[in-house]
């Protein structure tokens, strides 16, 4: 494994956010093209933010177009929490907290954003970086490319640590950096989750239904124990699936010997266990579902059930716990509906790989899904 150690000073105003920990987390990993699946290489973002409402939008960057999440309220789609270009890039991140030395200010969507606007290879990102952003900066970005790059960027302020992804294998990290300070930080709990997780590769190789089931497993990282197991309110905001998880993502990127443009997204708009997975493909453009898109309402229909499992969520201690026996009505009819989406969009896909994109097909897609988020939103008693 490549560990690239860069040190830089940055210029420029640093623009400070201040985000809550509690809300701002994430989960992340990266399956290199050899140990996946599908056999292109995977992204797996599952975001947790204050803000719980993602849209998707199709932006026209400096040089490349791409597809990206964002939350609902940037509505000038300035800053972008994961994404891929027309020419195989793809990006997604974790804050993390033990890399700056005092708060945790940031602006890495901005980051974002201009690097699926303007990078195609992950050597183009690190230039970016050496150049310096004019940004506070403290998170672990994931970053593929169509040309077998695959690696985490630990960056800051001040310089940033790479970690190549070994051919054949997979990275993933929570919401401290590797070479940041020693047992600071977050996400320990969820780190050792997605650990155990990983641990158990599947013999096919890492899937996106794989990564979809870690989107919806409440193993608590440090006593294993599945909270869905019992029958009344737990304490969720150490696991995978939080009250602040917001949306998750699969990014499956292009090989050497695909389109570069040929990558595609799974994207769960809203909290993961009450919403379920839709295919979309960077290629198509604006041409993006209804559901998930604008004001995206498979998101809003995710946030009111996310409030029926959480009942005491306008508590602000009440908001951390789950009431399991309400998940657990509300998971088989979530997983009923996403395995009628996976096939049709894996069909698609496959479809695609074989006989080039159409867009008629993506529009046809589109109206299909339409239907079937109709189906689920009849099927679901929301408040």
């Amino acid at each position: 494994m490549r560990t690239t150690v860069i040190k830089f000073a940055v210029s420029g105003l640093f623009l400070t956010l201040l985000l809550s920990v509690k809300a701002s987390a994430c989960t992340t990993a990266i399956v290199s093209a050899e140990a996946s699946a599908t056999g292109r290489p995977l992204i797996w973002k599952q975001r947790d933010a204050d803000n719980v409402r993602n849209t998707l939008a199709h932006v026209k960057g400096e040089r490349y177009s791409y597809t990206g999440i964002y939350a609902d309220t940037d509505t000038r789609h300035s800053k972008t929490y994961g994404g891929i270009n027309e020419v195989g890039f793809a990006i997604a991140n974790n804050l993390s907290y033990n890399l700056r030395p005092h708060d945790t200010g940031t602006q890495n969507g901005l980051l974002m954003s201009r690097a699926l606007g303007i990078c195609e290879s992950l050597e183009d990102f690190e230039n970016m970086l050496r150049e310096g952003t004019g940004l506070a900066i403290s998170a672990n970005f994931a970053v593929i490319d169509a040309h077998g790059g695959a690696a985490y960027f630990e960056t800051w302020d001040h310089g940033y640590t790479r970690y190549d992804v070994p051919e054949g294998g997979v990275l993933y990290r929570t919401n401290f950096s590797l070479s940041g300070r020693e047992n600071e930080g977050g996400g320990y709990a969820r780190y050792e989750a997605i650990s155990q997780i990983m641990e158990k590769r599947p013999r096919g190789g890492y899937s996106p239904e794989f990564f979809l089931d870690a989107a919806r497993n409440f193993r608590h990282g440090f006593s294993g124990r599945d909270a869905l197991k019992g029958n009344t309110l737990v304490y969720d905001n150490h696991l995978i699936p939080r009250p602040w998880s917001a949306s998750s993502v699969i990014i499956e990127g292009v090989t050497q010997t695909q389109r570069p443009d040929a990558g595609m997204m799974w994207f769960v708009p809203g909290y993961p266990p009450c919403s379920y997975a839709v295919a979309v493909w960077v290629a198509a453009g604006d041409n993006l579902p209804a559901t998930v898109s604008g004001d995206a309402p498979a998101n809003a229909l995710a946030v009111a059930l996310m409030h029926k499992v959480h009942p005491f969520f306008h508590n602000e201690e009440g908001a951390e716990y789950l009431d399991v026996k309400a998940v657990k009505k509300i998971l088989p009819i979530v997983r009923k509906a996403e395995k009628k989406e996976l096939e049709a969009g894996a069909a698609l896909d496959l479809r695609f790989r074989k006989n080039g994109f159409s867009p008629e097909a993506v529009t046809e897609y589109n109206k299909e899904a339409q239907k079937r988020f109709e189906s689920f939103k009849n099927k679901v008693k929301t408040p």
